[in-house]
């Protein structure tokens, strides 16, 4: 991006991934501009774009630009083979203007599979990582746990969880201003010795670090603020998270039938939701692990949480979240070969 003023963080935006593509995009970018901070790349069809753009008359718009590109990688391709047959696709070039320095980052809420493959290949992981892996949080009262893996890495060796441990650590001391974070391993006990073959070689590893870990701890636990950290391979991450979605929609639909529709039901089941989907609030979240900035959303997101994600980009440039990652990673692995 070119004549930003001093000070504004340019940022890539999938315009053509999500649901709805530009016609949550576009508004999206502006809104976020509005807000103050960043200019806004839109990566996608530029006619398309355009003619959402236009719709508009906002002094925003100055920073905001146009970043063609050609395809879409769509839920369910697969990225390896998309990344061959069209390495103009939107998410693609959004990660090379990243990589070419245009951009501090890039956001999408478009098929997560070509995000990570975009943000994997393009940027590189950091050393020793073979792939990135996405962290967050998830239960909206426990707001500032952290579990990690949310479904990047569906089969995990040891070794890897440990690094995801460093990254999660690394994570919760900038973004959530925890000095000393307790990392705990998601198992089917709290005792020690409980769990899969798994968790109980990451305990050892782990317990020879100086990392405040605190064991295991159960799903049931994950409410109450038991840990700021905590461990799990993607498919049981995943697990959680859309687990957590379901019964939170479940529950907001049970409030209206009960309630009526009534006042209170509209306040207590926003209320819910945002509990609930709490990465609604963020817009997205950071995959760790890579050499760059890639904010990953939800597809189904609306103009607020596309807004949301470039903002938790900017955030995440602001506290140096990429460089500090590296630096946990090294001191926890020295640690642990020692």
């Amino acid at each position: 991006m070119t004549g930003i003023p001093e000070g504004i963080i340019p940022i890539a935006l999938d315009a053509m991934g999500g649901d709805h593509g530009p016609v949550v995009t576009v508004p999206a970018a502006l809104k976020a501009v509005g807000v103050g901070g960043v200019a806004v790349a839109l990566v996608g069809d530029a006619d398309a774009i355009q003619v959402e753009l236009d719709k508009y008359d906002t002094p925003a718009k100055q920073l905001v630009q146009i970043v063609p590109s050609e395809g879409v990688v769509e839920e369910g391709e697969s990225p390896a083979r998309a990344f061959r047959s069209k390495p103009n696709a939107s998410i693609f070039v959004s990660a090379g203007a990243v990589k070419m320095g245009k951009a501090a980052g890039f956001v999408s809420m478009g098929s997560t599979g070509a995000s990570i493959a975009a943000a994997t290949v393009v940027y590189g992981t950091l050393d020793g990582i073979d792939r990135g892996a996405l962290g967050g949080p998830v239960v909206g009262y426990s707001p500032n746990t952290v579990i990690i893996d949310l479904g990047t890495n569906v089969d995990t060796r040891p070794g890897l969880l440990v690094d995801f441990a460093a990254l999660g650590n690394a994570m919760s001391k900038l973004v959530y201003k925890n000095e000393n974070p307790r990392v705990a391993l998601l198992s089917v006990g709290s005792e020690k010795g409980k769990g899969n073959a798994l968790v109980k070689e990451v305990t050892k590893l782990l317990s020879a670090t100086d990392l405040n870990f605190i064991g295991n701890i159960e799903p049931n636990d994950l409410p109450f603020d038991k840990a700021e950290v905590v461990l799990c391979d993607g498919f049981v991450g995943n697990v959680i998270l859309k687990l957590t979605e379901g019964l939170g929609d479940a529950i907001v639909g049970h409030v209206k039938e009960v309630l009526n529709e009534s006042e209170e039901a509209t306040r207590l089941s926003k209320d819910i939701f945002e509990r609930m989907n709490i990465l609604e609030a963020f817009g997205g979240g950071p995959l760790l692990g890579v050499k760059g900035l890639a904010i990953v959303g939800h597809g189904a997101s609306g103009v607020d949480a596309v807004a949301n994600a470039i903002g938790t980009a900017k955030y995440v440039v602001e506290i140096g979240l990429i460089e500090g990652q590296q630096e946990e990673l090294d001191r926890i692995r020295a640690e642990v070969n020692d």
